[in-house]
């Protein structure tokens, strides 16, 4: 998945910010690595391997985050 269809995504769940709404972004074996949803104005991304929750209110900050982590599971 491209950096900016990710980041587009995110734009989404922002627009929807009153519903609960969760992503789920998988490697190339279909398994999931992480998800990613949104509440009270902060992205909460969990790495489903390892459980760690990160949370921001920045877009971009959210994109490099699973960018730089997403080799590492």
């Amino acid at each position: 998945m491209s950096s900016q269809h990710l980041k587009n995504m995110l734009l989404s769940l922002q627009q929807f910010q009153d519903s609960k709404i969760s992503i789920t972004i998988n490697d190339h074996n279909n398994e999931a690595l992480f998800t990613v949803s949104l509440s009270e104005s902060l992205f909460q991304v969990t790495n489903i391997n390892n459980h760690k929750t990160e949370t921001s209110d920045n877009v971009d900050t959210v994109v490099e985050y699973i960018e730089n982590n997403i080799f590492t599971n």
